[in-house]
């Protein structure tokens, strides 16, 4: 059952429970397309994530390995979807969406932190700019 209701044909999505498990692989990363101003605020607190923001993904995508299990998130699994797709279409056979992206990834508790709350974040669910 997935989160989020949006949705690409084609596009595999991953729960947080089954990302967070996968991260325990060397060979898995995590890519947060969301922008700057995003990850100023919060962001997962692992070290297996990188961070490709969408307005300039294309220009980084020979730096991502096509060997790797790429798990791709944004806040709420929109844009995220929509660089899955990309992937899939430019031959990366392991990528997924994180479903529901960090809003779902932070509601289940994962490693993640904030500027706002020293990791508690401000719960915002409005796309949050410092409240």
């Amino acid at each position: 059952m997935r989160i989020q209701e949006f949705h690409i044909e084609g596009v595999r999505h991953i729960s947080p429970e089954e990302a967070f498990t996968l991260l325990d692989n060397p060979d898995t990363i995590l890519i947060d397309v969301r922008e700057s101003y995003e990850t100023d605020i919060d962001w997962i607190d692992h070290d297996r994530v990188e961070y490709h923001p969408m307005s300039v993904f294309i220009e980084r995508l020979e730096t991502i390995y096509k060997e790797q299990t790429i798990i791709v998130v944004c806040r709420a699994g929109v844009r995220s979807s929509k660089i899955v797709n990309l992937l899939n279409r430019q031959g990366y056979p392991s990528a997924f969406n994180l479903d529901g992206g960090i809003l779902a990834w932070k509601a289940k508790g994962f490693p993640w932190d904030s500027i706002i709350d020293s990791g508690k974040g401000c719960n915002c669910t409005g796309g949050c700019n410092g409240c």
